[in-house]
């Protein structure tokens, strides 16, 4: 996981944060190999993005603003985590089931 920022330092009690937020999306996902999240600090509020990298199957990018970065995390982490579940949903596993098969057919007589 890499997590970076823009115009300040991260502290460590915000790097526990969003590691501990952004391992949920696990449950979702099984094969997330990278995970980069931007965090930015402007004048009157804060942006998150997170960018997952799915292996075989590409990216998921989310962005969220909000009044404090606890808010900002947690809506990017549900984002990608509706994401998931919709990539999910679309590319299941369509292989046939062998011995599913092999127990409903009927033998042809």
């Amino acid at each position: 996981m890499t997590i970076s920022a823009r115009h300040f330092d991260v502290s460590d009690a915000l790097r526990r944060l969003v590691e501990e937020r952004f391992s949920r999306l696990e449950r979702f996902e099984e094969r997330i190999g990278r995970v980069e999240v931007t965090l930015l600090e402007e004048k009157n509020h804060f942006e998150v993005e997170g960018d997952l990298s799915i292996d075989g199957r590409g990216t998921v990018h989310a962005h969220a603003e909000a009044a404090d970065f606890r808010s900002a995390v947690d809506r990017v982490v549900d984002k990608l985590a509706r994401q998931l579940k919709r990539s999910r949903s679309r590319h299941r596993d369509h292989t046939v089931d062998k011995d599913r098969l092999a127990t409903s057919e009927e033998p042809l007589g």
